[in-house]
């Protein structure tokens, strides 16, 4: 075998080439490094005649601030000449390491990419990611051509999800997928991936190469194996999260990408949807072809979200969307019910009321689901504690407490009776009262509760109230208050006839109250 083999004779690859000559210190090709770098060929083939070592032994320890090998040198200073001189006289371009093929492909030099293949660099070794950035779909048919696996790892659908400008490989991937069933796996994942990022190129054109928006894909977000796993573990298949683009885009709320997916009723979990569906408009386009089925399941699953303080106004004014729609909640099982008690007693007071009004308003929710909801003594304590359920009138909380509007009806579609109290004494009469707005420079004037009776006797109690600047009802319910009684409705017009009319005495306050209760106007 030859010591030399020169290539200006153009010698075919793998004839009488001599083995490779292997280093174990770097120091022993520090001196032909200078020499790449320099460009000096006439003494690198000196040093190649004199059979002295080109390339050190993998896993040397080298610094690696400069390129660390001759064939890198040759590589990285585009000097073809060079890189031939090297392989035909021995250099293994599989002990580098870093695979050649990579630095050639991020080079964009085709012609070394032809050279280290013919030479024999392995294909399996290259860098996916580096064979899809050089756009070429040349490139990509050639190393599948040599058994290499563009879809090892999911790197294709990573590539296809993260570069839209990479327009070859999205027509590359069109081309294979009916026959690479992967490849259509792969654009099925990348599609996924655009509609979770609202990227509305991106899906364009999955759809455009052929991506099924129907089938479910792994989600590159949440996916934890690398970028070079062969993809074919149980770990890849079972353990990752995998949802259809459509059910992305619901659970994104994004109408307009929804809509081009188009929706499928036979392809589609239409109830699984509605539970993803975030905005009224996704709820829209989806009932534009089918109802949900199981709407316990539906509700159950935005009742949770509406635990949370982050989605609960959109997980209400979802379900009362599905309400308008003509969804209504007649049946489920004893286990939803609970599970929807417990979402429920969860949720914040303001959530709270905001359902309960929801399910009782119409025919929204069955009269039967709603009692069966709210037979529990926690629900019902739920119920009192935001105001649903009046307080006794002895309460002292009585007059100030929050009651929501509609409670009346709340408290009927629920089932909810509120005891009436029998002979309970009325409640005393608060010490004091202010009418009116209080307002800077005004006066004050008090008087007692015997005065404020001759006064609301003495004219009729809408002219009082006006010219002590509230409204007549108002002035009535601070009568009511303080255990004042006021005209009767006609009082005035039978007394202005000549009518004989009776007038009540004031009772006294009762036992335990103050002696004088005092009440105070501004003006």
């Amino acid at each position: 075998m030859e010591a030399f083999i020169d290539p200006r004779d153009d010698p075919a690859p793998g004839t009488n080439r001599p083995p490779a000559r292997i280093a174990t210190e770097a120091e022993d090709v520090a001196e032909l490094h200078r020499l790449c770098r320099a460009g000096r060929l006439y003494d690198i083939e000196r040093w190649i005649r004199d059979r002295r070592p080109l390339q050190i032994a993998q896993g040397t320890p080298v610094k690696r601030a400069r390129a660390t090998s001759a064939l890198e040198i040759a590589l990285g200073t585009g000097n073809h000449a060079l890189v031939l001189l090297l392989l035909a006289n021995g250099y293994d371009p599989n002990q580098e390491p870093r695979s050649p093929l990579d630095l050639a492909l991020r080079a964009r030099r085709l012609d070394f990419v032809t050279l280290l293949l013919e030479w024999g660099a392995d294909p399996h070794r290259v860098d996916l990611d580096d064979l899809f950035d050089t756009y070429n779909s040349e490139l990509f048919t050639r190393f599948q051509d040599l058994g290499i696996d563009l879809t090892a790892g999911h790197a294709l659908a990573a590539a296809l999800a993260y570069h839209t400008s990479n327009r070859p490989l999205f027509g590359f991937a069109k081309r294979h997928r009916e026959s690479n069933l992967k490849m259509q796996t792969e654009l099925n994942i990348a599609l996924a991936h655009h509609v979770s990022e609202e990227n509305e190129k991106g899906v364009q054109l999955c759809l455009w190469a052929g991506a099924d928006p129907h089938a479910p894909a792994l989600s590159l977000r949440y996916w934890r194996g690398s970028t070079h796993d062969d993809g074919d573990g149980p770990d890849d298949e079972d353990s990752e999260l995998r949802l259809s683009a459509v059910h992305e885009a619901s659970q994104r709320g994004n109408a307009g990408i929804l809509k081009r997916l188009r929706p499928d009723p036979a392809r589609d979990n239409f109830d699984e949807l509605y539970e993803a569906a975030s905005t009224r408009a996704v709820i829209d386009i989806l009932a534009e072809h089918a109802l949900p089925q199981n709407v316990g399941a539906v509700m159950q699953h935005h009742l949770w979200w509406a635990t949370f303080d982050r989605g609960q106004w959109r997980s209400i004014d979802t379900l009362r969307r599905l309400f308008e729609i003509g969804v209504r909640w007649t049946q489920s099982s004893a286990d939803e019910i609970a599970n929807f008690r417990r979402c429920l007693l969860k949720s914040s007071d303001s959530a709270f009321v905001d359902l309960m009004k929801l399910m009782a308003a119409d025919d929204y929710c069955s009269p039967e689901l709603l009692q069966a909801l709210a037979r529990t003594p926690a629900v019902r304590d739920r119920m009192k504690k935001v105001g649903f359920v009046p307080l006794p009138p002895d309460d002292p909380k009585y007059y100030s407490q929050f009651r929501p509007t509609r409670s009346r009806e709340v408290l009927k579609k629920f089932g909810v009776e509120v005891p009436k109290p029998r002979n309970a004494p009325p409640p005393p009469p608060p010490r004091s009262v202010r009418i009116g707005p209080r307002q800077p420079n005004d006066r004050e004037i008090n008087m007692d509760r015997s005065e404020l009776f001759e006064r609301v006797w003495s004219q009729p109690v809408a002219r009082l109230a006006e010219e002590w600047g509230i409204s007549g009802p108002g002035l009535k319910k601070i009568c009511r208050r303080l255990q004042v009684p006021v005209p009767p409705r006609g009082y005035w017009a039978k007394l202005k006839a000549g009518h004989r009319v009776s007038r009540p005495k004031l009772p006294s306050p009762p036992a335990g109250a103050a002696p004088q209760t005092v009440f105070q106007e501004l003006r």
